[in-house]
């Protein structure tokens, strides 16, 4: 298990370094309206990841199974690899036919025309797509506790999207280009981990891909799949929410700063996730096989130091968001507009990050009805909030 939280700390490490050293580049050779778009886009990404409908977790869940066989797991594997081929044709179909639309009449900017905006997001339909498809194969290798080789591709597809794109940027600098090259090495990469995951539980072709649908599979993981359905909608539209209505009410520019201190804030996930990640396969194991007492001394190990580490990291990005954007980005007029945000936005993703033990805790369980019933209720407040506070006071 040491093993394991320590690569997905790499990974995790890794997925923060990129964004404090890419991202000034980005705004170097592109410009900040073009970084602006790319938030857009991850915006739209984000979204997206609702068509997963909690297939990426049961494939997870089911892998970890002590009381499932290696048949069972290929046979699911399967039949959500077939549901999941589906997901990712949907969401190719709803980016490319929304596209025009956004172009002509959600966003605005000085530097491209609506049907460049169209073009653009019609090259990332096919990223975001096999994003989501990248991260259920990665799902599957985490469940079987091969979490090294999950963060060997999770670290190398990180490096050739978003670090490779540089060179392809300084000789082209185009958003163009930058998506071009984003879809191209995710498309690659996809392939790669679907290869590598299928050697895992088959010993046929890893080239092969699955149309069938098994009945059975789907009523035995149903339940569970159903409750981590919504769990990502309300999760979605709990997250993305903020973004939509800044995109809408407010200019482009203004999204660019608030994902800045997004992106800063992300770094308080680099203590939970890789810890989270490679305790939910054990937790699983142990509930799977009765043993609640293993479970509760292995949850009791962790969490308060987790929480330590989460609070006085935050406290330090609060105290010190002015210094901290500006050192990184190296443009005082970017850190001037973007620091204000950092304390509030670092405040609530520490939130995030004591809630994710727990969390894994009842999905170990497969119980996801308390977490639906506390997004729902929060976008009685979100939903209308967002609108309101944005439009009365900017």
């Amino acid at each position: 298990m040491k093993k394991n939280i320590i690569a997905n700390l790499a990974g995790r490490f890794w997925s923060i370094l990129s964004n404090f050293a890419f991202i000034p580049l980005y705004i170097k050779y592109l410009g900040f309206e073009s970084y602006s778009v790319i938030s857009f886009t991850l915006m739209i990404t984000g979204i997206m990841a609702v068509l997963d409908g909690g297939l990426t977790a049961t494939l997870s869940r089911e892998f970890a199974r002590k009381d499932n066989t290696e048949a069972d797991k290929y046979r699911t594997f399967r039949s959500l690899e077939a549901g999941y081929l589906l997901v990712v044709f949907l969401c190719i179909v709803i980016i490319f036919l929304a596209s025009g639309y956004i172009g002509q009449h959600w966003i605005s900017v000085k530097s491209f025309t609506p049907d460049q905006i169209a073009l653009f997001l019609k090259i990332m339909s096919f990223e975001i797509g096999f994003q989501l498809l990248f991260r259920f194969y990665m799902g599957g290798l985490l469940g079987l506790e091969k979490q090294v080789e999950a963060n060997v591709y999770q670290i190398g597809w990180g490096l050739v999207r978003n670090g490779l794109v540089l060179i392809a940027i300084y000789m082209s600098p185009s958003l163009q280009t930058f998506f071009l090259w984003q879809t191209v090495s995710t498309i690659i990469f996809t392939l790669l981990i679907k290869f590598a995951l299928q050697n895992k539980i088959s010993s046929g072709s890893r080239f092969a891909f699955s149309l069938k649908i098994e009945k059975d599979v789907i009523l035995k993981v149903g339940k569970f799949a159903g409750g981590m359905m919504l769990i990502a909608l309300v999760a979605a539209l709990n997250t993305q929410l903020d973004k939509v209505t800044i995109s809408k009410l407010l200019s482009l520019e203004n999204l660019g700063y608030y994902t800045l201190a997004i992106s800063v804030s992300q770094g308080l996930m680099i203590l939970t996730n890789p810890i989270s990640t490679a305790l939910l396969p054990r937790f699983t194991a142990h509930y799977s096989s009765s043993e609640r007492h293993h479970a509760s001394e292995l949850f009791g190990k962790v969490s308060t130091g987790v929480s330590i580490l989460i609070f006085s990291l935050m406290v330090n990005m609060a105290f010190f968001s002015s210094d901290l954007i500006w050192i990184w980005t190296g443009k005082q007029d970017i850190a001037e507009k973007t620091y204000k945000l950092v304390p509030v936005v670092a405040f609530a993703y520490s939130m995030i990050a004591i809630q994710m033990l727990p969390y894994n805790i009842a999905i170990a369980n497969g119980y996801t009805k308390l977490n639906n019933i506390l997004g729902l209720l929060s976008l009685v407040i979100t939903i209308p909030g967002y609108y309101i506070a944005t439009k009365t006071y900017g």
